[in-house]
C-alpha cells in the first residue's frame, strides 16, 4: 500500500483529499501547514507528496526546497497544488524541485491518474531500497553515467560492513536491518554536512555508494568513519560491548570471537583513475575495498596510482 502525505492548511481539502485517495486504497497522512509537512516527511516517509503552494509558518517552495537537500529523499515525487494562476507559480515550482503541477480546483479522476502513474513511475526508474529508502544500483549506475558524460570529476566510495554477518547470526534480522538503517544515517548526515553535491546509494545488503566531489571525498569518509565507530557500540549488549567481541559462527560453523562491527570505504576518483564507464570504476572501487578490509579496524583506502 502506497502512502501519500497531504499537506495543506484548509481542512476542508485534506478532508476531501483524505477520503478520494482512501477509497483508491491509499494509506493518507495529512499535515496542517508546511513546517508540520516537512516533519512528517522525515518521519513517516511518505511515497508520494502532495503540496499545496501558499501556507503558512513555510510555503510550498520552502518544503520542496528542504526536502531536495536531504539525499534520503532526492527522489521523493511531490505534486505541488495552487490555486494561483499564471505561470510564474509554475515555473517556480518546479525550479524549487516538483515533479508535477495542478491548479485548484482539480478533478478527482486527474488527480489519481497523476498520483498513480508518478508512483509507477517511481517503482521503475528510483528502485529505492526499501529498508533505506535510498535508491538502488540503477539509479547508481545512471547519476555515475551522467557526470562521466558532464565530465565532471568525482569521486565513488564504495561502503561495506565488517563483521555484520556474524553480528546477524547473533542478534536476528531485526536487530540487522537497524544497522543497516543506522548506517544509511551516518552517510546522509555526513553528506549533509559536508555541504557538496553528493549522492547516495544502498547497493543491497551491508554495501553502499557515495558519489560526492573528488576534492570532498576523504573528508567526508573520514567523518563517517568517526560517526560510524561512535553510535555501533550501541546495537550490541554491555556485556558484548565491554567485551569488545560477540561469540558467533563461522562460515564453516565454528564458534569463535568477531570484534564489533567495523566499516570499509574504498575510494576511486576519476581525477586520478582515468576509467570512462561505471562498471569498471564500480568494479576498480570493489577491489580496493579488500585493501581496506584488511584493517582490523574502521578504514578507508584512496586509489592514488593513475591508471
Amino acid at each position: 500500500m502506497s502512502k501519500i502525505l497531504v499537506v495543506d492548511d484548509e481542512p476542508s481539502l485534506r478532508s476531501m483529499l483524505n477520503d478520494i485517495l482512501s477509497a483508491q486504497g491509499y494509506e493518507v497522512i495529512t499535515a496542517v501547514d508546511g513546517k508540520d509537512g516537512l516533519l512528517k516527511v522525515f518521519i513517516e516517509h511518505p511515497d508520494i507528496v502532495l503540496l499545496d503552494c501558499s501556507m503558512p509558518v513555510m510555503d510550498g517552495y520552502e518544503v520542496v526546497s528542504q526536502i531536495r537537500k536531504d539525499p534520503q529523499f532526492i527522489n521523493l515525487p511531490v505534486i505541488m497544488l495552487t490555486a494561483s494562476e499564471g505561470d510564474s507559480a509554475e515555473i517556480k515550482g518546479f525550479d524549487s524541485g516538483i515533479d508535477d503541477y495542478m491548479k485548484k480546483p482539480f478533478k478527482s479522476p486527474v488527480l489519481l491518474a497523476r498520483v498513480k502513474t508518478i508512483l509507477e513511475r517511481k517503482k521503475v526508474s528510483v528502485g529505492s531500497n526499501p529498508l533505506t529508502y535510498l535508491p538502488g544500483n540503477q539509479a547508481i549506475r545512471a547519476e555515475a553515467e551522467k557526470r562521466l558524460a558532464a565530465e565532471k570529476p568525482f569521486a565513488l566510495l564504495y561502503i561495506d560492513l565488517g563483521n555484520f554477518k556474524s553480528y546477524n547470526d547473533k542478534y536476528g534480522f531485526q536487530n540487522g536491518d537497524e544497522v543497516i538503517k543506522f548506517t544509511a544515517s551516518c552517510l546522509i548526515d555526513c553528506a549533509n554536512e559536508s555541504g557538496g553535491d553528493n549522492f547516495i546509494g544502498h547497493i543491497g545488503g551491508d554495501d553502499f555508494a557515495v558519489i560526492t566531489p573528488s576534492e570532498i571525498a576523504e573528508k567526508l569518509a573520514q567523518n563517517f568513519i568517526k560517526k560510524f565507530d561512535a553510535g555501533v557500540p550501541n546495537f550490541y549488549t554491555e556485556t558484548d560491548k565491554a567485551n569488545g567481541y560477540i561469540i558467533s559462527l563461522d562460515r564453516q560453523n565454528n564458534k569463535r570471537k568477531f570484534p564489533i562491527m567495523t566499516v570499509s570505504v574504498a575510494i576511486i576518483s576519476t581525477d586520478i583513475t582515468t576509467l570512462t564507464h561505471y562498471a569498471d570504476i564500480a568494479q576498480r572501487a570493489s577491489e580496493l575495498k579488500h585493501y581496506a578490509k584488511r584493517s582490523e579496524k574502521s578504514s578507508y583506502v584512496f586509489e592514488r596510482r593513475r591508471k
